[in-house]
């Protein structure tokens, strides 16, 4: 249904974003025949490597036929961590931004 949709928005529009299509199709495979695999899931990452807001960021995660099964633990570096909370804040800040219009 998924590639039938792509095609249909080629008809209209005339062109498409192919990677768009795809990155919803694999997923949704790996759902659908409960292959259990790796894919980048977009999560809440509140109180993961400390990070303090609500804010939601793609992860490694397995999935199967019940949806997200697991998220896989990544070790980052010492130098890393700081670097993924500045982003997460610089996310956060544009998030609440936006909750608050």
């Amino acid at each position: 249904m998924v590639l039938e949709s792509v095609c249909e928005v080629i008809k209209l529009k005339g062109y498409t974003n192919w990677t768009t299509g795809l990155s919803v199709v694999d997923p949704i495979k790996a759902m659908l025949k409960n292959l259990s695999r790796i894919h980048p899931v977009s999560m809440m990452v509140k109180g993961m490597h400390g990070m303090e807001n609500e804010v939601f960021l793609s992860l490694p995660c397995i999935l199967i036929a019940q949806g997200l099964t697991s998220v896989i633990n990544q070790k980052l570096k010492d130098d890393e961590v700081p670097q993924l909370k500045k982003r997460a804040d610089t996310l956060w800040d544009i998030q609440k931004d936006l909750k608050d219009r």
